[in-house]
């Protein structure tokens, strides 16, 4: 409407300059309302810290911290209006010197080399226009930062745009920048590192400091250098910022994300819904931030050498990395090789991907395809052409958390978040294999056995509900026992004296023990003893944790507290701890799971410089690898097996492919505690037994140190029983 009327206007009051007259004040009518900006609350990043406050990373729309003006250093303000409006101060929103300037240079060089837009117009243009390179958005722009001058100040206006601004790898103002390039607040930057900042708007891809440091350098050496001829700096000041190097955080340090940071979203958006989206929150987390890390090396070096093992390709670790494997592979399609496809729709258990420019629909029935950007397939010629079959990622998992609260330390769900984001750490249902056989164990103990109580290790056939057959459990390869001891039986993770122990028992102690422990899915089946149950990495290693907490169950955690933008307690986490398990009885199964490491399949991590104790597991047909072990303060735990349920190979144990991973973690983990037994609780006794008839150790006979329940202990002693034997039967 107001188009129309002001076209007639323009007629009867004739002439070129009466319609440019009537242009101009369409557009002005016709421009947003700049007093919207009073009110412009901008998406921010939620900052996400670990157990130590330290910053870990962030989740949100866009990276942005809000700061005030009076926050900002005015070394940085004084980079920014040399590097980008020199004449910030003096204008009222356009810079006629600086347009006409930058018309004369473009001229000269034939193209766009120079810009006379104000930081005024860069707002305008930021926050209320698109991106179009057309006369008629540069003059709205232009009207918009008049209009922006007379409503607001030149601090307000300063304030805007430096929390506005992109300034590369994702971060959107000055405060998400100085964390990204060099992990500290705004406040504490030196001179160097605000001009680097200020250098930035022009062009942030071809001046980002991680990829083209001696671009970023000149660029950061240019500003200074307006900085002194503006004044703002001495020739001193000019001369040591100018000499030093350019110095930036190491760039993966900066999490776009990671499985905590999209476990720590996903909370914040079942719990609190818009107003984790709107973020600004902070966030207090129970990570460890360097275990973390080291968690994340140790998982990838260890698939990595497995993958060498067992034959199996291991892809690159990011995106980027994957997209230049992906298009370096040509198009020329192989018999028999394994390539990257892209992945292009998922619908049900068939995906549609791209390979070699040709689409395949393949069956992906158990991969974990949430948000999957590349699968690997093997390609098959046939009398029709090539079909795909999916290739199953070799993957693993490690949880770690504190043994005494429950926190979790270290959660690592996969090989590489950049490839397959799906965590399997709280996800991936899998077998636990013998790393289930202590909670049976644990039900003797309870049930008044010892540590060297005999069973029959003999095998027997049980009936199987779940097939409706017999079975007959076997022992690895194929290894025959008689009589074996409760601690013999778990330290070599003997089968047939488990499933023989469990029928003992029954099942409702052993089952209870699970519920107990947290583990409430185990089945009344002989089975059971093989761990032919279904377990999630975190699920097993917090089962571990009250043993390794001498029988008190403390949930993970891992969240400590979060703050929203002004300051208030959202919610506050402290450890929900309760005992489940007697002290006494448990501490003798962690004496038996020492034994595991000391004498049994967990040989490997004897050398260890730390009391640890824990368990192997292996499923049948080498699908799953385990290892869950502990400390007094710390329990770790890590699978490996493939997302696709399929053999790691032959021999693959959880000794020969988790244990090693879960090795390398904890020689940095438990060193970060004292080097302390675990301690013995009343009611409980430490007797030297002879490992050869299990009596009392005596000055006659060798002994090992082994853990009962008081009252329960042998009385007999080497002597005893070499008085007991008569000559005769001696003869």
């Amino acid at each position: 409407m107001y188009k129309k009327l002001l076209i007639i206007l323009g007629f009867l009051l004739g002439g070129t300059g009466g319609l440019i007259l009537i242009y101009l004040t369409y557009i002005y009518l016709t421009l947003p309302d700049v007093r919207l900006l009073e009110t412009w609350t901008p998406p921010e990043s939620s900052a996400v810290y670990d157990y130590r406050d330290r910053y870990y990373g962030d989740i949100g729309v866009q990276k942005r911290y809000y700061v005030k003006i009076e926050d900002i250093p005015e070394k940085l303000i004084q980079a920014f209006v040399s590097a980008e409006d020199r004449n910030f101060f003096k204008h009222s929103g356009i810079d006629v010197g600086a347009i006409i300037r930058a018309m004369i240079a473009n001229i000269k060089a034939g193209r766009i080399v120079q810009g006379g837009s104000t930081i005024t117009q860069q707002l305008a243009k930021n926050l209320f226009l698109t991106r179009e390179r057309t006369i008629r958005r540069k003059i709205r722009e232009m009207i918009l930062a008049l209009k922006i001058e007379r409503t607001f100040d030149k601090k307000k206006i300063l304030e805007l745009y430096l929390n506005q601004i992109y300034l590369g790898n994702g971060a959107y103002g000055v405060e998400a920048a100085s964390r990204v390039y060099f992990g500290k607040s705004v406040k504490d930057l030196t001179l160097e590192e605000a001009a680097l900042l200020a250098g930035l708007p022009k062009a942030p891809s071809r001046f980002n400091p991680f990829v083209n440091p001696e671009l970023a350098e000149r660029r950061r050496n240019y500003v200074l250098r307006r900085m002194l001829e503006d004044g703002y700096i001495t020739r001193e000041e000019y001369e040591v910022a100018v000499s030093k190097p350019v110095v930036v955080m190491t760039e993966n340090r900066y999490r776009m994300s990671d499985y905590v940071l999209d476990m720590i979203k996903e909370y914040l958006i079942e719990k609190y819904g818009d107003l984790a989206l709107q973020g600004g929150l902070k966030i207090y987390t129970t990570i460890d931030r360097d275990l973390q890390a080291h968690a994340v090396r140790v998982l990838k070096r260890g698939l990595r050498r497995l993958a060498g093992v067992v034959g199996v390709p291991i892809l690159p670790e990011t995106r980027k990395d994957l997209e230049e494997f992906y298009k370096k592979q040509g198009k020329r399609l192989v018999d028999g090789k394994v390539y990257v496809a892209k992945v292009l729709e998922v619908e049900g258990d068939t995906a549609k991907v791209e390979v070699g420019g040709k689409e395949f629909s393949v069956n992906v029935k158990g991969f974990p395809m949430d948000r999957r950007e590349y699968l690997m397939v093997r390609i098959h010629r046939t009398f029709s052409g090539f079909e795909a079959e999916p290739v199953p990622d070799l993957q693993g998992a490690v949880v770690s958390l504190d043994v005494h609260t429950g926190a979790i330390r270290a959660i690592v769900g996969g090989y590489s978040y950049a490839y397959s984001p799906y965590n399997r750490a709280i996800y991936a249902k899998r077998q636990p294999g013998s790393a289930i056989k202590p909670v049976i164990y644990m039900a003797a103990l309870l049930k008044g056995e010892t540590q060297i109580s005999s069973i029959d290790a003999r095998p027997r056939t049980f009936y199987d509900p779940t097939t409706g057959e017999e079975w007959t459990p076997k022992n690895y390869d194929d290894a025959e026992y008689t009589v074996v001891t409760l601690r013999q039986a778990l330290a070599k993770s003997i089968n047939t004296a488990t499933v023989n122990l469990l029928d003992k028992l029954g099942f409702d102690v052993v089952l209870n023990v699970g519920d107990r422990l947290g583990l409430g899915d185990l089945k009344p089946y002989y089975s059971l003893a093989l761990g032919t149950v279904e377990v999630t990495p975190l699920e097993l290693t917090s089962a571990y944790q009250v043993f390794a907490n001498l029988g008190v169950r403390c949930r993970p955690f891992l969240i400590r507290k979060i703050v929203d933008r002004m300051g208030r307690v959202l919610e506050e986490n402290t450890p929900q701890c309760e005992e489940v398990l007697p002290p006494q009885e448990t501490r003798v199964l962690v004496d038996m799971l020492r034994a595991v490491i000391l004498e049994g399949t967990g040989r490997l991590a004897r050398d260890l410089p730390r009391i640890v104790a824990g368990k192997t597991g292996t499923t049948d047909e080498y699908m799953d690898a385990w290892f869950i072990g502990f400390s007094p303060y710390i329990v770790t735990g890590v699978w490996v097996g493939f997302d696709l349920k399929r053999t790691l190979g032959p021999g693959m144990t959880g000794a020969r492919a988790a244990l090693p991973i879960w090795k390398d973690f904890m020689a940095v983990a438990a060193s970060k505690y004292p080097n302390d037994d675990f301690p013995l609780p009343d009611g409980t006794v430490v007797v030297p037994i002879n490992p050869k008839d299990f009596v009392v150790a005596d000055e006659t006979c060798e002994g090992v140190d082994m853990v009962f329940v008081e009252g329960t202990q042998p009385r007999l002693t080497c002597s005893d029983i070499r008085d007991l034997i008569t000559p005769r039967e001696i003869w």
